[in-house]
């Protein structure tokens, strides 16, 4: 998975990062933006895109075998998500395939052993968004090399979904 954190100074690109997500960037959309724009060239966003956006948890472990709480690793990522914002380029792509934009904007501990993270993903391809947003969906363990850390996340809650306004 490719990401990208903001530095506290980038804070801005990453809230207008967000913005172009969430608000299906297209070459429409973004004409009269050229940051915008930029953004969206940038994270290769397509013309079309369905989004969704709410909260979801992950558990994070020390090894593979999922038995003991990186205690350390979990707060280090809900720290640098907070601090510096992410934006995944290819968001699982182990799960979804390619295409899936990420950003992860606010992370709170919610347990000992769990962070709440508050999203907005974005795909060209809706099938990638109803999988994503699917309680079924389940998610094999992935490692985050930056904070030494296997994380197990948990089902997507989609409070919000969009649609290309010229799809329907």
């Amino acid at each position: 998975m490719k990401s990208t954190f903001f530095s506290p100074r980038g804070m801005l690109l990453g809230a207008l990062g967000l913005l172009a997500v969430a608000t299906e960037c297209s070459a429409m959309g973004t004409a009269n933006s050229l940051l915008l724009t930029q953004v969206a060239k940038t994270v290769q966003l397509p013309t079309f895109t369905w989004s969704a956006n709410g909260t979801h948890t992950a558990r994070g472990y020390t090894t593979k075998q999922a038995n003991v709480t990186s205690v350390q690793g979990m707060h280090e990522d809900c720290e640098n998500i907070n601090l510096n914002k992410k934006l995944s380029t290819d968001f699982r792509s182990d799960v979804f395939g390619n295409g899936v934009i990420g950003f992860f904007y606010k992370c709170e501990r919610i347990s000992h052993d769990t962070n709440l993270y508050w999203f907005t993903i974005s795909s060209g391809n809706q099938s990638q968004i109803d999988r994503l947003c699917s309680q079924k969906s389940s998610y094999p363990i992935v490692y985050d090399s930056q904070h030494g850390t296997w994380f197990i996340d948990e089902p997507f809650d989609c409070t919000q979904r969009t649609a290309p306004s010229n799809v329907f």
